[in-house]
């Protein structure tokens, strides 16, 4: 009896923290599509509706994870975990929302002339330090198993790295349609190309500082991001077995990113990487593995783009197009750039493609080992997909979602 109704509470509560969630994701919509129309501080005044929601649903996440608390069968695993990466989520979403918004109002200018350092640091600093501490606190209850180490040789590290190279590129090309389709109003829209350039400046990876974004780009993200969705997970679902881990290790991993440009990558790389940790028991190697890939996007290829712009006439500190130069100039300067930019891309490519032949030649080599007493895997599945508590976390990852596309298509819709 006391099971049932433990049960009916966790469904209850699950059920209640989905519907704040979506009426979350629908103000924080509204609320950016205000900031479109009508500029940045219009998103001041949605604030207090922001938290007028957010706070009830931190204190339903608070008692969703004291409820599930047993890992005896793989629904409950499920629910366990589920309810504490959304607690974690939350802590993810809602508090650089409000710091940002408190900046705002306390020295607004200093926060718009910084705001890609500022928002870079506070996001590394979510992931990091408050992603570790709330897991790490709320994951201590729950039994974890030690996984037997074992060493990579260097030509194997080497072969995975190519292999992950490959498998974000299928990813991509995937993901990409589905991204563009999505953002077709404002790409298509009637922007100037100076005011594209002007967008593609104030992004947070071109406008951003070298260092910065090596750091919170490449280096603590492919650290902290496997510690939260490798070990701290897969230590406490492999007990159900190898497929269970690397299923929800890389299915909440691609959700996470919440846009499809990364998804479908973030997921097949989120696979591997679990398979990785798992048959070496090293995080390590998934770090080093992360990390290849984080800091050739944040450091060359970006370098080599924002210095492209720059000698094309792009102002990086505003953002505006020099009109008073020399067109033969420019194209002398910039030719040796874009030889070197497609020489960099085709050497990326030729990676790409042979981490991908060789991840096919070695396919019978990342085979899953079964437990006794494993449930099937259409099981696993079933039981993910109709899981209340899952849902929990799959409706805060779709949240990011909803933040990425619908404010600029209300705001199309709108204008």
């Amino acid at each position: 009896m006391d099971n049932m109704e433990d049960k009916a509470l966790r469904k209850g509560l699950s059920a209640a923290a989905i519907i704040l969630i979506i009426i979350c994701a629908l103000v924080m919509s509204f609320d950016s599509t205000n900031g479109l129309l009508y500029g940045d501080r219009a998103t001041l005044y949605g604030i207090p509706f922001i938290a007028a929601v957010a706070i009830p649903l931190l204190a339903v996440l608070i008692v969703l994870t004291r409820c599930c608390k047993s890992t005896d069968t793989v629904e409950e695993t499920m629910a366990a975990i589920a309810s504490r990466y959304a607690l974690w989520g939350w802590f993810f979403i809602f508090p650089i929302k409000f710091a940002s918004a408190a900046l705002d109002i306390i020295c607004p200018e200093f926060y718009n002339a910084h705001f890609t350092t500022i928002y870079l640091l506070m996001n590394s600093f979510n992931v990091s330090v408050l992603g570790c501490l709330v897991l790490g606190l709320s994951l201590k209850a729950l039994p974890s198993v030690k996984i037997e180490k074992k060493k990579l040789t260097v030509g194997q590290i080497l072969i995975l790295i190519m292999m992950v190279y490959g498998l974000a590129q299928v990813g991509s090309l995937m993901g990409m349609p589905i991204h563009l389709a999505l953002s077709s109003v404002t790409l298509f829209g009637d922007a100037s190309s100076e005011d594209a350039l002007s967008n593609l400046k104030d992004s947070l990876i071109i406008g951003s500082d070298t260092f910065i974004r090596i750091l919170t780009v490449g280096i603590l993200p492919a650290i902290f991001e496997e510690l939260l969705f490798r070990k701290f997970m897969i230590d406490r679902t492999l007990r159900h077995g190898e497929f269970i881990s690397c299923a929800m290790s890389g299915i909440m991993f691609g959700l996470w990113h919440g846009n499809f440009q990364q998804f479908f990558f973030a997921f097949f790389l989120g696979v591997l990487f679990a398979f990785v940790y798992i048959r070496t028991g090293k995080i390590i190697y998934t770090i080093i593995l992360h990390a290849s890939l984080n800091l050739v996007t944040s450091s060359v290829t970006i370098e080599l783009l924002v210095e492209l712009l720059k000698r094309m006439g792009l102002d990086m500190s505003t953002g505006t197009m020099n009109t008073d130069i020399d067109y033969d100039t420019v194209i002398k300067s910039i030719m040796p750039l874009m030889l070197l930019l497609f020489l960099w891309i085709i050497i990326l490519a030729g990676f790409q493609i042979a981490g991908f032949v060789m991840l096919i030649v070695k396919r019978k080599k990342f085979k899953l080992m079964p437990i006794v007493g494993e449930l099937p895997r259409k099981t696993i599945i079933h039981t993910m997909t109709h899981s209340v508590t899952m849902w929990v976390f799959f409706a805060l990852a779709l949240l990011l979602f909803v933040r990425t596309y619908l404010p600029d298509i209300l705001a199309f819709i709108f204008k």
